[in-house]
């Protein structure tokens, strides 16, 4: 999908009544912009507001599914109102190849236009390309007895995919809802004896316990050359061994026991043929995985494809959330704030009923030498490597829409200058189509929106008033792509420094009115030896050499 427009009709956050942020034009159809690698990078200070316009998209889609899906939970129907969201007017575009579309052709691409005023039901309408019929209204509210989702979910993302590497839980809380609800769905499931498949709703949070499943998962099914950054950069040759632990809980079934796992019987087959040797009774099931070629074929043969090896995975930690009470289901599905993640217990090992143990990877630590590291004991940064860009290797023709707020938080510097190349070159290697996809990163690295073109570029910031403002780089005329660090820092962060304010005060606290000899200089010179080389220093010792010439002149006079 490619979105072209957000206009914000309602207070939300610290986003005021008439935001409007505007990606692409509507009304000239790019065809060679539109099928690049062209991620949209939010720049601004820490609370300009950058974080809270990813939340709101993740909210409209939050309310969107609500509305469309039909295998909503007892639970969840109480709490929801499809003329009620947590935001409840807005104006949204975008384009999007329709899921009955098999073809991911421009040809096949649909504009699609969601409108929701207060207290009303949301109305989707589109048009296909060129878009230059008039807007067909389409349904997009599920009707009590329907038996199959509205016909706008055709129109809507395969999915939506939120990360966040700090703490910001406000981008978390529609991701948390939906964990939720996708729980209560496959309970209902069981206790009913439906069917289940997969998860209705689209979003997807990526956090630790997801980003095992994102690695084993590319490890077992991608092509080594798709693979290429996660060894290169992160030293991470291969999965070795891994164990999956499942609890068999069970749950009352008409005054009856059920095992909770039962509606997924056929993938935990899958996963025992696969198995290099498993053990079982009536309280647990435990399989064991030592990695080679022939476990990696055993896991292409039993499923159908990478995504739905990672969907078996999501569908087993969902079930963790059996431990969480009514009340506190009521709470979050009602919560509109903060401290939404808090308020879900952490279940102890014996309560859950999934978790890896045992998950050791082959990492490579010098030129001639690897070791075998268990999963958890990688850096901060590396976890994070592996969050977002692990995610995208797996997505090559979904029709997604990827949320990332600050991934770069723990990299590197050398990794926060080669994250969005490395980002491309991994989607081509997994032959992504772009096309099927946009990303939107917030980030405070001048390193990341050097990388991105000034038309992608949205710098946030707060008027007089404090509300949230947006401009485009472009329309500021600051050339984002391939900028000095430098330029970027100034001219989007106000930061006319390079380096640190502490080591800053020793250059900008000296006082060249008491300069009065040459000796002076010299003092000067040798106090500031203890710092490294900067444009800063630089701009000093050159003045202070001006200084110096003066003072020869003077004396050869």
């Amino acid at each position: 999908m490619k979105l072209l427009r957000l206009k914000i009709n309602s207070r939300f956050s610290s986003l005021a009544e008439g935001f409007e942020l505007k990606f692409r034009s509507s009304s000239v159809v790019d065809r060679e912009k539109l099928g690049k690698f062209n991620p949209y990078c939010f720049a601004g200070l820490n609370g300009s507001g950058k974080s809270n316009a990813l939340e709101a998209l993740s909210n409209i889609f939050y309310h969107l599914e609500g509305c469309v899906n039909i295998h909503q939970p007892d639970s969840f129907k109480l709490d929801f109102n499809p003329k009620i969201a947590t935001l409840d007017a807005y104006e949204l575009e975008y384009y999007i190849i329709p899921k009955s579309q098999n073809e991911h052709t421009l040809e096949n691409m649909a504009y699609v236009s969601i409108i929701k005023t207060c207290n009303e039901e949301p109305t989707l309408s589109y048009s296909y390309y060129p878009f230059e019929k008039k807007l067909e209204l389409i349904k997009l509210v599920t009707e009590e007895f329907d038996n199959e989702p509205a016909s706008a979910k055709n129109f809507l993302p395969d999915l939506v995919i939120g990360y966040t590497s700090g703490e910001n839980e406000v981008l978390s809380i529609p991701f948390i809802k939906t964990r939720l609800l996708h729980f209560d769905e496959y309970k209902e499931s069981v206790t009913k004896n439906l069917k289940y498949e997969k998860p209705e709703s689209s979003l997807l949070y990526i956090d630790y316990e997801m980003s095992q499943a994102v690695l084993l998962s590319n490890f077992l099914f991608q092509e080594k050359e798709v693979l290429v950054a996660l060894q290169d950069e992160l030293g991470i040759q291969d999965i070795k061994r891994f164990r999956m632990n499942i609890n068999l809980h069970k749950i009352k079934v008409k005054n009856k026991s059920k095992y909770l796992i039962e509606q997924i019987d056929n993938t935990i087959i899958y996963f025992k043929n696969c198995a290099t040797s498993f053990f079982q009774n009536e309280e647990k099931l435990i399989l064991d995985f030592w990695i080679n070629e022939e476990t990696k074929k055993s896991f292409k043969k039993n499923f159908d494809d990478i995504f739905k090896l990672f969907q078996s995975f999501q569908i087993l930690y969902t079930l963790n959330y059996r431990t969480v009470s009514s009340e506190i289901k009521k709470e979050v599905y009602q919560s509109k704030g903060y401290y939404t993640n808090g308020k879900i217990p952490e279940p102890a090992l014996n309560e859950k009923t999934f978790y890896f143990l045992d998950y050791y990877i082959k990492k490579k630590v010098s030129t001639d030498k690897s070791i075998n590291l268990l999963m958890r004991n990688l850096s901060d940064g590396e976890q994070q490597f592996l969050h977002s860009l692990g995610i995208c290797l797996m997505l090559k023709n979904k029709r997604v829409l990827l949320l990332f707020d600050e991934p770069e938080t723990h990299f590197n510097p050398d990794w926060r200058s080669k994250f969005i190349s490395i980002l491309e070159k991994s989607l081509v290697a997994s032959e992504s189509n772009n096309l099927m996809k946009d990303i939107l990163i917030t980030s405070h690295s001048p390193f990341l929106i050097s990388d991105c073109y000034p038309s992608n570029v949205m710098i946030f910031g707060k008027d007089d008033e404090n509300n949230v403002t947006v401009t485009n780089a472009l329309d500021k005329e600051l050339k984002t792509f391939g900028a000095a660090y430098d330029i970027i820092m100034e001219e989007i962060f106000n930061k006319n420094e390079s380096i640190g304010n502490y080591s800053h005060q020793k250059i900008s606290g000296i006082d060249f009115d008491k300069i009065q000899n040459s000796r002076d200089i010299i003092r000067i010179k040798k106090n500031l030896l203890e710092l490294g080389d900067s444009y800063e220093k630089d701009m000093l010792f050159s003045k202070l050499n001006r200084i110096q010439d003066e003072f020869d002149d003077a004396t050869n006079i």
